[in-house]
């Protein structure tokens, strides 16, 4: 893939980067991130990467001080007395990070605790919230194309040192630089929602609204959707669109450069507003549907039997007006087109079904199918339809609609009409799903 359309459209912008846990304790998981950061700097992206603290040092702080977390917030209360080891554990670890940056070649500036003014947060010991931010040092440095580096932490007005989350760091810092992204690095790959049918499911993105309700919502056994222990990662999202950063993402370690240089992306994606649109398609976006379906070609049976149909190019610029896009900030993501069952009025088909780079197991092959489903409802259609043998459109159409036996007169001529295509091997794995509509004509 040639990634210099991504790097070009954010050359020039600033990147707020969060990394606590394995990400400082562990030097293979730190270089790879200092190494992806480094590859960000060099095509014109300005860096503050916003440390915290690692997993040992947490277990520490709670068996030798009895650290805790708040049980609303779930920030960790720091008794005073853990202060000084705090403040070393922050100095040693701004080191490691001066080092391995020097060892791979990359010029950064550690911004001083002083920078961060704070005061304590009421029932919360010695942790403190962000008041001010002396922002000048930071900008120097990004300025300069350098690595800022901040770490958990700040002072008070009395020049008293206070602990200081860095994923609440993280997003004020944000806000203050006007950061086009702030990206919280875990170890997993975003957000998890329990599901009480398959245990768990990906958050791919959410908008400030519907983030807001999801922290609200409970599943069937009356536990909250979002497990405690991201609560404050979200908090601090809410907190970082709601004043003004246009993305957050939370990502595994590994795939920084992935959330950044791929259509799609990766983890979770929090907006303040949708930016996730659904329309018919226009003359103009054939070259974009055409290089979608092509892409859609490389996912295949394992006899190399492409799931999704082969159309040219005339073929698709026939089915335009039946055609429906998903877009995210104007780029297309998705699509897929209707096709007239014959002999039944109250029947459609649903074809071309494709998501790009592969992301039809998230949230975006779910929107695109509900939003249709929603359009044919109100067209007056009873039942629609889908074919495929490719186990990711399985699931999802598993999940909104009911895998048919095709007993009937055009089911089975559908489904017989589809396996033609394929090895008679493969054919068995090819199955049609039924979606009922409610509103016969």
């Amino acid at each position: 893939m040639v990634y210099s359309q991504y790097y070009s459209q954010f050359a020039g912008e600033t990147f707020v980067i969060q990394a606590e846990s394995e990400a400082v304790e562990n030097q293979t998981i730190a270089g790879d991130v200092l190494r992806g950061i480094d590859d960000l700097l060099r095509h014109g992206i300005r860096i503050l990467l916003v440390f915290g603290k690692g997993t040992q040092f947490d277990e520490e702080l709670r068996v030798k001080f009895g650290a805790r977390p708040h049980p609303e917030t779930n920030r960790l209360v720091i008794p005073e007395t853990a202060l000084p080891r705090l403040r070393e554990e922050r100095a040693r670890i701004a080191h490691r990070f001066e080092e391995s940056c020097r060892t791979i070649g990359v010029s950064c500036c550690v911004v001083p605790e002083s920078a961060v003014q704070v005061e304590r947060r009421i029932g919360h010991g010695s942790t403190g919230i962000p008041t001010g931010f002396d922002i000048e040092p930071i900008r120097a440095a990004l300025e300069a194309s350098k690595l800022a580096i901040a770490g958990f932490g700040g002072e008070d007005e009395r020049r008293r040192f206070l602990h200081v989350p860095s994923v609440s760091l993280a997003a004020e810092l944000a806000v203050a630089l006007g950061a086009q992204k702030l990206l919280f690095l875990m170890q997993s790959d975003g957000i998890s929602l329990s599901d009480d049918r398959k245990g768990a499911r990906p958050l791919s993105f959410a908008d400030l609204e519907e983030l807001l309700c999801l922290l609200q919502r409970r599943d069937g056994r009356g536990e909250f959707l979002i497990p405690s222990a991201e609560l404050p990662k979200i908090h601090a999202s809410i907190r970082a669109v709601a004043g003004g950063v246009n993305q957050v993402h939370l990502v595994s370690y590994s795939r920084l450069l992935d959330e950044i240089l791929t259509r799609t992306g990766v983890g979770t994606m929090i907006e303040r507003r949708q930016t996730h649109h659904v329309d018919f398609a226009r003359e103009e976006d054939l070259d974009e549907i055409e290089q979608l379906h092509a892409e859609s070609q490389r996912y295949q049976c394992p006899r190399g039997t492409p799931y999704v149909k082969p159309l040219d190019r005339a073929e698709l610029r026939r089915l335009l007006p039946r055609t429906l896009l998903l877009r995210h900030r104007d780029v297309l993501i998705g699509k897929l087109h209707t096709m007239p069952v014959p002999g039944r009025d109250d029947a459609i088909q649903i074809g071309g079904f494709v998501i790009a780079e592969d992301h039809q197991d998230w949230q975006h092959g779910q929107l695109l199918l509900c939003e249709t489903l929603d359009r044919l409802r109100d067209q007056g259609y009873a039942t629609a339809a889908a074919i495929s043998a490719s186990p990711r459109a399985q699931s999802l159409f598993t999940r909104l609609g009911k895998t048919s036996a095709a007993e009937g007169d055009w089911q089975a001529a559908m489904l017989e009409k589809s396996r033609q295509r394929y090895a008679p091997e493969e054919r068995d794995d090819v199955q049609l799903f039924e979606f009922a509509l409610k509103n016969p004509r």
